[in-house]
């Protein structure tokens, strides 16, 4: 039995709340766009000018730092790894299950996995995983797919879209 279901529901609360900025939902819906007549409407992706928040000026400022930040975990990850053959060892030469010798890397494992989440989410941001490139007209543009009553919304045909 759960013996936090508050924490439960703040945890699933937010992830809510984070979906809803992240992809501009609402509750009410704005105006949708106007097909030309004779367009199949099953038959257009709508996308939208890439729009710069904090989120996304935090998260591009990390760029720098990334190549750092995973070759750190990388060696983190090999630590871990020693930690926890080591821990094996000592079981396997005493022929006894000891299960201290599994508390610190148990420890260390799950603040490495938490890290690991919590760089993730900070370096990427909801524009991109929705980011495509649109060509029209012999250009490129780079948008995000959004609804087709999303502020500054164009419809475009698929084919004319290619992921980013």
């Amino acid at each position: 039995m759960n013996k936090k279901p508050g924490l439960i529901f703040v945890v699933c609360l937010l992830a809510m709340i984070i979906l809803a900025t992240a992809f501009h939902m609402g509750l009410g819906g704005g105006t949708a766009i106007k097909l030309r007549q004779g367009v199949d409407p099953n038959n257009v992706l709508y996308v939208c000018p890439i729009t710069e928040n904090g989120w996304t000026s935090f998260a591009e400022s990390l760029t720098f730092a990334k190549r750092y930040v995973i070759q750190g975990f990388i060696f983190v990850f090999m630590i871990l790894l020693f930690s926890w053959s080591w821990a094996l060892y000592q079981n396997l030469v005493k022929d006894k299950f000891n299960e201290n010798a599994y508390k610190s890397p148990w420890g260390f494992t799950k603040i490495f996995f938490w890290a690991v989440v919590a760089f993730t989410i900070l370096s990427m941001t909801p524009n991109y995983f929705r980011t495509v490139r649109v060509h029209l007209n012999g250009r490129v543009y780079d948008m995000t797919l959004c609804e087709n009553n999303s502020e500054g919304a164009h419809a475009v045909t698929p084919k004319a879209v290619t992921l980013h």
